[in-house]
């Protein structure tokens, strides 16, 4: 599953910012049938982490990167930056280069 697309749109559906944990728990909600058992499996070298979770986490570091997501926001906090609303203004962000696949 893409971290992008229609699931990047929810920074502005949740106002632009918003907590790590309501953003992952609305991102599950509108995957329904996306996510399998493999990406709902925990990491083997972190049973706590969800194999899916931890991968939206580093595709959020990739986009704050990239400038479409603040980069100095509170820890726990993702917010979407002025070069993002841009962004999905223009089109031009279908989708995070992270990605749950390939898969085994």
């Amino acid at each position: 599953m893409p971290f992008g697309g229609r699931s990047w749109k929810l920074y502005v559906e949740l106002g632009g910012r918003a907590e790590m944990s309501k953003v992952l728990d609305l991102v599950e909600k509108k995957a329904q049938g996306i996510l399998n058992d493999y990406d709902r499996r925990p990491l083997p070298s972190n049973p706590k982490i969800i194999r899916w979770r931890n991968t939206a986490q580093w595709c959020r570091n990739t986009m704050a990167r990239e400038g479409l997501l603040k980069s100095d926001s509170p820890r726990g906090i993702w917010e979407i930056s002025e070069r993002g609303r841009k962004a999905l203004q223009e089109g031009k962000v279908s989708k995070c280069p992270c990605s749950l696949t390939p898969r085994p």
